[in-house]
């Protein structure tokens, strides 16, 4: 067990509220109206998307910085780039293909004013300048931001690492896809529950597409990478990644980019279930936040003992061929 410093602990507590309260502060000034009084103000948070991505950019630049000076195994930042990338393409995916369908960005003021086009199902195609380019940050640092607070969690702050034991335990491991029938029945139960709540709820019209997108996101990694996975993973560390996600979540679009439209939802595409004190948030923006921190660090773990393994992807994946005659 890693001996204690209690000056040294101190500073880093300092530290994490530094690094997040600073730029929540600079996102918080770009405001010059209450939320009631966003759509009756022009430039009523100007530039304040691209501000608040210092959310996200101040934590990854300090820990990176800590990473690099404790000299970490390079399988750690291999598994970093190659986690937060696949991540980051999910999410660019989500947006170019389902963007204008389930999101809208009416304040254009908060941005640079750099769009992206989206494809439109209803007329089949693409909608010119819809998507602004805040988007594709977020999704880079929002997925780099998470596997580095779960990363160095993992390694300082509740630390539970041993390399060496790491890459015996797994080369040790037979291959990485193990289906999980249990998560297939879970996922099964919570989509008809969510349909159900849609037909049956409030706000009955439209197709819940944003949950069934959620839904698959979070379920595919759990379904086949979960079982050989979750030893690997330090859940005291998780808990810590989302807890911080979770705080800067309810500062960056509960209390910022839902009541100043930064974005918003179409919510003929969601279950109808809002948080009314959150700008009418709808409940699967909240869902997202567990899903982007589960993801991520599954996707993590993954990659870091595939770089271990030191195996051909095939054999990776599915196991060495039997060579028996």
């Amino acid at each position: 067990m890693r001996k204690t410093d209690p000056e040294r602990d101190i500073r880093a507590l300092l530290a994490m509220v530094l690094v997040i309260g600073l730029p929540a502060i600079l996102t918080l000034a770009t405001v010059r109206a209450k939320p009631a009084d966003a759509s009756h103000t022009v430039d009523v948070s100007p530039y304040g998307y691209t501000v608040s991505l210092l959310l996200f950019l101040f934590p990854v630049l300090v820990l990176t910085a800590l990473h690099m000076r404790a000299h970490r195994p390079n399988v750690h930042r291999r598994a970093l780039l190659w986690s937060a990338g696949a991540i980051a393409l999910i999410g660019f995916l989500l947006d170019t293909v389902f963007g204008h369908a389930f999101f809208t960005f009416k304040n254009p003021g908060a941005t640079l004013g750099i769009r992206l086009p989206a494809w439109d199902w209803s007329t089949l195609a693409w909608a010119p300048a819809y998507l602004p380019v805040e988007e594709f940050a977020f999704y880079i640092l929002g997925s780099l931001f998470v596997i580095a607070v779960y990363l160095w969690a993992n390694d300082e702050w509740l630390a539970d690492y041993d390399p060496d034991a790491h890459r015996e335990r797994s080369r040790a491991v037979p291959k990485l896809i193990h289906l999980s029938w249990g998560a297939l029945a879970t996922w099964l139960v919570l989509l008809g529950l969510g349909f159900a709540v849609k037909r049956l709820g409030p706000h009955p019209d439209g197709f819940p597409g944003y949950f069934l997108f959620e839904m698959t996101l979070g379920f595919l990694p759990t379904f086949l990478f979960l079982r050989p996975i979750r030893d690997f993973v330090n859940w005291r560390a998780f808990g810590f990644a989302f807890g911080v996600l979770l705080l800067v979540s309810l500062i960056w679009e509960a209390t910022l980019g839902v009541p100043y439209d930064w974005w918003n939802y179409k919510h003929e595409q969601m279950l109808g279930l809002r948080v009314v004190a959150w700008a009418d948030l709808p409940a699967e923006a909240v869902l997202l936040w567990l899903v982007i921190a589960w993801d991520c660090i599954i996707a993590f773990e993954l990659f870091r003992v595939f770089f271990h393994m030191e195996r051909p992807v095939r054999h990776a994946l599915l196991g060495a061929p039997d060579r028996a005659s």
